[in-house]
């Protein structure tokens, strides 16, 4: 027996790449979530919607590796629509059709996750009331998505058994403006957040690296280009395995680049600690991971009553780090306490240099 059920072993198939592509992303994002929740968790210590959001997302996007999988047991990725066994179609279908929610949630959740971290830091006002529009529009799309895509049939059991009379739509109109729509949603959840940081008052180069690292989520749409061109091609079953290959690739991909941003203090702790040989009198005498998060963290400033500040970690200080104080009463030499906090629409930076002596 072959990769897939009911065939010859010299059936040919891509079965076992789409299965390699899947478990590797699959394993890959979920690194980057747990390196996200704790630094957020442990470091931070100001887990946040978003990051409920990205582990959720991260459940979804698995739930989809896991029925890519098994579907290719039922033919998914074979070559030749001559080996596609019949007493396959309707596990094949079935398996289809439970593989939609997963995909449309994790491509919803990664941008949902990125447009609520951009919260943080983007003070009240228009820009924000957009944001918060451009989330609104987001839910509401994938949400009609999902919807129409459970419901492409009338009745729904024709979508996975042909022998029940009924009608559906067409399936390749559908599936090419929805890839559209949702190119359009990956572009502006991407550069939203440009405006704000081409006009904030930080480092060049700490810039230059935050609308790289946004940049690159630019990539997706790319995939959703590719995604598009595989949709033109649907005419039986086995043609959706590029489609469903390129929607793992995406999945995965978006969720990555929503969780890079967010370790940029742990990257930041690492790297002093390899310059030092670890025993930096940075981090001697203080706990870590709170300390670190201290330093490392974005602050804003709230206004109105509350007179508190919310650590935010998508930006953080990238070359600056803090002394509390000397070590056991030694002068602390060069060390200064950096924080950057948002206000009034800007972003600044204090700088607290303290020197004490024996």
């Amino acid at each position: 027996m072959g990769w897939t059920y009911n065939t010859d072993a010299d059936a040919p198939t891509i079965g076992h790449q789409i299965t390699g592509v899947a478990i590797a992303l699959t394993i890959l994002s979920l690194i980057t979530v747990c390196l996200r929740t704790y630094v957020r968790a442990f470091i931070l210590k100001a887990i946040g919607f978003d990051d409920w959001v990205i582990i959720l997302t991260w459940v979804a996007a698995a739930g989809f590796a896991v029925v890519t999988i098994v579907q290719t047991k039922w033919g998914l990725g074979l070559v030749d629509m001559e080996d596609f066994p019949s007493q396959n179609l309707h596990n094949f279908n079935i398996l289809q059709y439970i593989g939609a929610p997963f995909y449309i949630s994790s491509i919803f959740g990664f941008k949902l996750a990125l447009l609520t971290s951009y919260l943080r830091f983007i003070p009240k006002g228009g820009y924000w009331y957009t944001t918060v529009g451009v989330i609104i529009s987001c839910f509401m799309f994938h949400l009609s998505f999902l919807l129409v895509q459970l419901n492409l049939c009338q009745p729904v059991a024709r979508q996975w058994d042909y022998s029940i009379p009924g009608t559906c739509l067409k399936g390749v109109p559908f599936y090419t403006s929805m890839a559209s729509l949702t190119m359009v949603f990956d572009i502006i959840a991407m550069l939203l957040p440009f405006p704000v940081l081409l006009k904030s008052q930080i480092q060049t180069r700490k810039k230059v690296v935050l609308l790289g690292m946004f940049g690159f989520g630019l990539f997706i749409t790319v995939i959703q280009i590719i995604r598009i061109q595989t949709v033109k091609r649907l005419e039986n079953p086995i043609d959706s395995a590029p489609l469903i290959l390129w929607s793992t690739v995406e999945n995965n991909l978006g969720i990555i680049v929503t969780n890079v941003p967010t370790l940029a203090p742990l990257i930041k702790y690492f790297n002093e600690r390899s310059r030092s040989g670890g025993t930096s009198s940075r981090t001697r005498g203080t706990g870590y991971p709170n300390e670190i998060g201290s330093r490392y963290a974005l602050q804003t400033w709230r206004t109105g009553k509350s007179k508190g500040r919310e650590k935010l970690d998508s930006m953080t200080d990238m070359d600056g780090g803090s002394v509390e104080g000397g070590v056991e009463g030694h002068a602390s030499k060069g060390a200064n306490n950096s924080t950057e906090f948002i206000l009034d629409g800007c972003i600044n930076k204090k700088t607290e240099v303290i020197i004490s002596r024996e």
